[in-house]
């Protein structure tokens, strides 16, 4: 898999994915793909066990559904784009380590990556922080995009 990460305030990354590898996403993320890409969409995908843990990724922020893009008849592109202005940053998810990041912050992940709720401990931090109590927990093995 190569990546690259196109622009500075709105930025995109770009995915090129040989036969085989695939990478996870919430539903609505992808901005283009190549025609040698497959789209599966579902509710057990980033480590979601069950409805359960697909509504706990979903009260954290994520979607309900999340899509897998597989490269299945040769090299294809994936791109996704920021919503809001700022930086895509990659990050090396290993186990037993996990990441919180602000609601909606998770923009893809290899599947390995597990997506689930996280919760701000601080008072301070969550009244004034903006983004309230509740964040995404990413954990698993992987790498992820935020």
């Amino acid at each position: 898999m190569q990546e690259r990460i196109v622009g500075t305030t709105m930025p995109v990354l770009e995915l090129l994915l040989d036969p085989g590898e695939k990478i996870v996403a919430e539903a609505g993320e992808l901005s283009w793909i190549g025609s040698s890409i497959d789209l599966h969409t579902s509710t057990n995908l980033a480590g979601a066990k069950g409805i359960f843990g697909a509504l706990k990724r979903a009260a954290a922020g994520g979607g309900l559904f999340m899509t897998e893009y597989s490269a299945s008849r040769g090299p294809g592109l994936v791109a996704f784009a920021t919503k809001v202005p700022g930086h895509i940053l990659p990050i090396d998810v290993q186990p037993g380590g996990t990441f919180l990041v602000h609601r909606h912050g998770f923009l893809c992940g290899t599947p390995g990556v597990e997506l689930s709720i996280g919760f701000q401990r601080s008072l301070g931090a969550g009244i004034f922080g903006g983004e309230g109590y509740i964040l995404q927990r990413i954990a698993g093995t992987g790498r992820a995009w935020v």
